[in-house]
């Protein structure tokens, strides 16, 4: 077996994405709570470039001599004017934690059923007790439950019957109606059907927090549509100025890099508010009496209708709702629900299903006609798949 080599050549296309491109796109997927983070960093690499804040309104000191008068009005004020004279007051038309942490809602991790009912077996169970009653814990479910009867319970852990009765008497003294049951129909009897004795209690995982990209309003009879602003800007001083005049070349040219870098972060913030404020007017164009409270049912959104307004592929379009979130008069949900295939199979299921039994004939071919009438669009496979999944006969 002889191994050689050879050259040859070969012509293919393939599309690539350019550097600015894909971090166009990267801007475009990242949410609220993400996009603040890269714009720190991209601030800090590029010395032209500041985050817009929101503007602080700065009340100057005044001299004495400068002061105007007091009257008897500003005299009575007497708190008002008690401020010391060397303090400057940054007062902030609104509160918000947008531009940095807000420790009110930074919460600690919340303790768990299991460490509340333990904390308070602690408290009014004696040392013989309590060990029985660790005993029932370690034989508890999620759901407050016991998972053996108190028998096989006591026998496999060398105890008595009568002392984890006791235990377990106790705690539902206690405001724990219903904990140790040993099956349903025993809590049913207790609580009621539907409740359980960890029913209202934190599983003990942090609390998730979710920053809106999207706000939709409903005031004064129309929808306003506004997006989280994240802005750059453009700032040259003075001697900036001159060294891109009249600098050493290797300066220049650096600063040169960092004015166009700058100029494509400022229009991909501005493409990406455009794309957001374009999916929300069409959230509102299509649900418009779910976002009123008329309606229950959602009229699912097609990425490739958005994508042809704006001008972009349909990935462009999934890029910019991805883990983003919209809040609305009815409350705040994933953009992608909005999307959501599960509002669409529901409403073609039920369209189906009236169809059908009106006229148990019709073809599959024809379902997709009548569906698409009404602005569902789903391919005959489909149709075929849901008809028996409701149980209405397979069209011959």
């Amino acid at each position: 077996m002889e191994l050689g080599h050879n050259i040859s050549q070969r012509l293919e296309q393939k599309l690539g994405l350019s550097l600015k491109a894909q971090q166009a796109l990267k801007l475009l997927q990242l949410n609220s709570l993400e996009i603040s983070a890269e714009l720190e960093e991209i601030v800090q690499a590029n010395p032209l470039l500041e985050i817009k804040r929101e503007d602080y309104e700065l009340i100057e000191d005044r001299k004495e001599s400068d002061r105007e008068p007091e009257d008897e009005e500003n005299i009575d004020d007497g708190d008002y004017y008690s401020l010391p004279a060397s303090n400057s007051i940054y007062m902030k038309q609104e509160s918000t934690d947008r531009d940095g942490w807000d420790f009110d809602r930074i919460e600690a991790q919340q303790p768990t059923f299991r460490e509340i009912l333990r904390d308070f077996a602690f408290y009014i169970l004696d040392d013989d007790l309590f060990c029985l009653f660790e005993i029932l814990l370690d034989n508890m479910d999620d759901l407050g439950m016991i998972t053996s009867d108190l028998e096989t319970i006591a026998r496999e852990n060398h105890c008595p019957v009568d002392g984890l009765s006791a235990v377990i008497s106790a705690m539902r003294d206690g405001g724990f109606d219903g904990v140790f049951a040993s099956n349903r129909e025993e809590l049913e009897t207790l609580m009621g059907p539907g409740l359980f004795p960890s029913s209202g209690y934190s599983d003990g995982s942090y609390v998730r927090y979710v920053e809106p990209d999207v706000y939709i309003e409903f005031l004064d009879e129309k929808f306003i549509v506004t997006v989280r602003d994240y802005s750059l800007v453009l700032n040259v001083d003075e001697s900036y100025e001159e060294i891109l005049e009249r600098g050493e070349k290797a300066a220049r040219k650096y600063l040169e890099d960092k004015l166009e870098e700058a100029k494509f972060y400022i229009t991909a913030l501005e493409r990406r508010k455009t794309t957001l404020i374009t999916i929300g007017n069409e959230i509102v164009m299509r649900n418009a009496p779910f976002l009123l409270k008329t309606s229950d049912k959602i009229r699912p959104l097609k990425m490739n209708s958005i994508a042809d307004k704006i001008g972009v592929v349909v990935s462009t379009v999934s890029r910019a709702v991805k883990d983003k979130f919209v809040q609305t008069p009815v409350g705040t949900f994933p953009i992608r629900y909005f999307f959501g295939n599960v509002q669409e199979k529901e409403q073609a299921l039920e369209v189906i299903a009236e169809i059908v039994r009106e006229d148990p004939e019709i073809s599959d071919a024809q379902l997709v006609i009548e569906l698409k009438n009404r602005d569902i669009c789903i391919a005959r496979r489909t149709v075929n798949k849901y008809r028996n999944q409701l149980g209405l006969g397979k069209s011959k």
